[in-house]
């Protein structure tokens, strides 16, 4: 996600726009200039990242896991909402047409295996509660 764009930009006068997990830039390679910052999402980003990392290794804190995922699962529904956010302030104020990359859809397979694993990680728990009360 850091290395290609979110979304690329184009304004009726021919302008190029392209929307990176660092700004929006205005022009093309060297020569763009950002115009606005958008460090929240790249904090989001980060953040989400980090925790999926972490969750694996509460392999013995089940429940602990699972409030680490869906704290994961809340801060990637605030990544979309950020996006989101910025897509229809940057539509309203620079009239262009907006066209998605690709890297807008991992977050949301991020969000579904995180989904996966918070089940998964609840029918274990379950599992091993009732292995505890047969003993």
């Amino acid at each position: 996600m850091f290395l290609s764009p979110l979304a690329e930009m184009t304004g009726p006068d021919g302008r190029y726009y392209r929307f990176d997990m660092t700004g929006i830039f205005e022009g093309v390679g060297e020569s763009a200039v950002k115009i606005e910052s958008v460090m929240p999402v790249w904090f989001l980003v980060i953040v989400t990242g980090a925790l999926s990392l972490v969750t694996i290794f509460f392999y013995k804190r089940r429940i602990m896991q699972i409030r680490i995922c869906i704290f994961n699962l809340l801060l990637l529904i605030g990544f979309y909402a950020l996006f989101l956010f910025y897509f229809f302030h940057l539509r309203s104020n620079l009239d262009v047409t907006f066209s998605l990359r690709i890297t807008v859809v991992f977050p949301a397979i991020a969000l579904i295996m995180v989904f996966l694993a918070t089940r998964g990680i609840r029918k274990d728990e379950m599992l091993v509660r009732s292995y505890d009360r047969i003993r």
